[in-house]
């Protein structure tokens, strides 16, 4: 592995390099919690568990979000017994009623989910070559499986940089950068998930196009985090853009945000296809500005791209409103949920006034 040797060298076991300008694009690995007896337990990550040819027969997840609930949904269709554990809530960063309906999803697919409840300790044995882990729980349960996924997150691939030779200054989340990907050391850059912002593939893509700008064409190109979409890929997929209800609450007040929802249970494709169980939520000011969506629907990131650019460009909801959707489609219950914006104001009783006197001439 490449290493620093200095403010603008770079070495490794058989070449050595130096730059006017150095990128860091290491990204991230596995983060492994200290629950006594995980060194001592097989298991798979994210990145590994794709390379075992056998189907495991019961698969114990660690870990509640996105890898965890898209491995538990993928494994179960796979005819594997499946048994998600999380501390927390599953999905805790997504709009708590959409997780609801996904979690109904899950169990209806024989997903057996445990939420509030930590894992204590591992252990496994291994008798005519068998393997049983058993996973001990703060609530003093235990669970015994066949196989172990750990799923708890990622954590930035730091070691070995040895990025003190660079007086490049880090921390628990990361490389610490500016708004133009800078390091403390201006002729260092970070980005993708090492840079300690969204670890998402789309995100290091972004980052490489702030980080062009700036060397190659000498734009200072500043990150914009308040549009970025995130999708986990169960079946229906969950779509994020923007701010939450709570988050929006917080910055702008209660009674300054507006909270817009439609079921896809009055959405003709989504009927058609039997696909009914997801929701459009959209979070608006209260003069019209787009905030923040949240989407479940079998095609929800295709969705949220909508949403992202209305964020990014300071659109209202106005103009996702007058849009024409094209029959029959899901992306029909986005432009509902932003024409409900103007449902209370049609209907009120100074609109009423106010046909029934244009209706005299």
């Amino acid at each position: 592995m490449a290493h620093f040797t200095g403010p603008r060298a770079v070495a490794s076991a058989t070449y050595q390099l130096r730059a006017k300008y150095i990128v860091i694009a290491s990204g991230s690995r596995p983060m492994l919690p200290p629950i006594p007896g995980l060194d001592q337990t097989d298991f798979y990550s994210n990145e590994t568990i794709f390379a075992d040819p056998e189907k495991p027969d019961h698969l114990l997840i660690i870990g509640g979000g996105p890898i965890g609930v898209e491995m538990a949904q993928a494994h179960a269709r796979l005819g594997c017994d499946v048994t998600l554990v999380e501390a927390f809530r599953i999905m805790g960063r997504d709009d708590p009623a959409l997780v609801d309906i996904l979690k109904q999803n899950l169990v209806k697919a024989g997903i057996t989910l445990i939420e509030g409840v930590g894992v204590t300790g591992l252990s496994q044995k291994i008798k005519a070559g068998r393997r049983t882990i058993t996973a001990s729980l703060a609530n003093g349960k235990q669970l015994t499986a066949s196989h172990l996924l750990m799923a708890v997150g990622r954590k930035p691939a730091l070691d070995g940089l040895q990025l003190a030779a660079a007086k490049i200054r880090h921390d628990a989340k990361g490389i610490v950068t500016d708004r133009r990907l800078r390091t403390s050391n201006r002729h260092v850059y970070a980005i993708g998930d090492v840079a300690g912002r969204q670890q998402f593939t789309h995100i290091a893509g972004y980052h490489a196009g702030i980080v062009i700008r700036n060397i190659l064409f000498k734009i200072p190109a500043k990150l914009d985090d308040s549009a970025v979409p995130w999708v986990t890929y169960c079946d229906p997929e969950l779509a994020h853009v923007g701010l939450g209800l709570r988050d929006a609450e917080a910055r702008f007040g209660a009674d300054q945000v507006i909270c817009l929802e439609t079921p896809l249970s009055g959405n003709d494709r989504a009927i058609a296809e039997r696909r009914s169980e997801g929701m459009v939520k959209v979070i608006a000011h209260k003069k019209g500005r787009v905030l923040g969506a949240s989407i479940l629907a079998p095609a929800a990131g295709e969705m949220i791209l909508a949403w992202s650019h209305a964020i990014a460009t300071k659109a209202k909801i106005g103009s996702m409103a007058s849009l024409i959707a094209p029959y029959p489609t899901y992306g029909d219950s986005s432009k509902r949920a932003a024409g409900s914006f103007f449902t209370a104001k049609l209907f009120s009783p100074a609109t009423r006034r106010l046909v029934r006197f244009l209706l005299k001439f």
